[in-house]
């Protein structure tokens, strides 16, 4: 059996329309999450998170992060929360915005602070670091992997 050109034409034609339809119709029930809803401004703020990271390069290993049983295990080194330092500790998600939380930086007497994380989602975590000591800020960003 012979199939005419024009045929084959027409079937290869549809099976296009129907790849084109149906690649649309995926993408349009893919949630798409911005990393912030106010980008714009951050951008042009972006000098002072760059500042702030470069004021972290001494504290980078002063805030050690482990994942215990009862939580995660923030440790704070003696010399960084003594004087004067405060800030807060945001948890974020890339694959869900609405899942992202803050966290006041509370210690106890020994630097330690422990957040709860047995209601997260298993997955990848960054853990963001913003604090201020004498009256300079500062920024550290740590990856937690909580399974």
């Amino acid at each position: 059996m012979k199939i005419s050109w024009g045929i084959i034409v027409m079937l290869g034609f549809s099976l296009f329309a129907a790849g084109i339809i149906a690649m649309v119709s995926v993408s349009m029930t893919k949630n798409i999450d911005l990393v912030s809803d106010n980008y714009y401004e951050q951008g042009i703020k972006y000098q002072n998170q760059i500042d702030m990271k470069l004021n972290s390069a001494e504290f980078s290993d002063k805030i050690k992060t482990e994942i215990k049983d009862s939580g995660l295990l923030i440790e704070y080194s003696e010399d960084l929360i003594k004087g004067n330092f405060s800030g807060e500790i945001k948890f974020y998600r890339s694959s869900d915005a609405k899942k992202d939380f803050k966290v006041n930086i509370e210690t106890d007497e020994k630097g330690i602070q422990l957040i709860p994380v047995m209601n997260l989602d298993k997955g990848l975590w960054k853990v963001q670091f913003s604090f201020k000591k004498d009256n300079k800020n500062y920024f550290l960003e740590k990856s937690i992997f909580i399974n």
